[in-house]
């Protein structure tokens, strides 16, 4: 998979977790931004179809997620930080739990990683 699928990839997967977020459909999302096929939405958030800069603004304007937070991953506030975690794999959320974990009980007290291996 080349590198622009990819970032289109991850660009739809920030957009998707904004929506959920915010606990919109994504025939809302569509109309606020003002796309008249929910399927050419859906095209977006599954990185088939890229996100205009119309796109971005209005998303910034209404839900304050900047472009640098959709194109790039650069999370800049809270609200940015919750949507990106809801972007990640399920093992990666594991990994982001078992350091909180860690770093809440001690690392040395408590073997994490051998108790997710049994797992």
């Amino acid at each position: 998979m080349n590198q622009e699928v990819m970032m289109n990839k991850e660009i739809g997967q920030r957009i998707r977790a904004v929506r959920k977020r915010l606990g919109l459909s994504q025939e809302k999302m569509a109309e606020i931004l003002g796309i008249h096929s929910t399927t050419h939405y859906q095209n977006i958030e599954y990185g088939k179809s890229k996100v205009t800069i119309n796109h971005l603004q209005i998303i910034y304007e209404k839900f304050g997620a900047t472009p640098n937070y959709i194109l790039l991953g650069e999370v800049a506030n809270e609200e940015e930080y919750v949507c990106d975690f809801q972007c990640q794999s399920s093992e990666q959320k594991i990994k982001v739990f078992v350091e909180i974990a860690k770093q809440a009980f001690g690392g040395s007290q408590y073997d994490f990683d051998v108790y997710l291996k049994k797992k």
